[in-house]
């Protein structure tokens, strides 16, 4: 996941697989349904750290980090710096 959007998108396909409403996992975490509702629309600026990891608690998983690419090495970070600064834009 690279956005915030993307990570609501996925809590709400695991609220629907577990077969809740937001208003049901609102009650169950003390979150209110219209909160829910813009976070798993991408329409929240950001999103505390303590309700994600509640609200994944209650829908049986944990957050877990993996590299993003395996294969970006040193060299593609000096190219993309490179780049960016050929583009004016670094």
């Amino acid at each position: 996941m690279d956005s915030l959007q993307s990570l609501g998108q996925a809590v709400a396909e695991l609220r629907r697989d577990r077969g809740l409403t937001q208003k049901q996992l609102g009650e169950l975490s003390g979150l209110a349904q219209s909160s829910i509702a813009r976070f798993e629309t991408g329409s929240v600026a950001e999103f505390g750290a303590r309700k994600l990891l509640r609200l994944l608690e209650i829908l049986g998983h944990e957050l877990a980090f993996k590299p993003k690419s395996a294969s970006f090495t040193l060299d593609d970070a000096l190219a993309e710096r490179q780049r960016l600064e050929a583009a004016g834009d670094l």
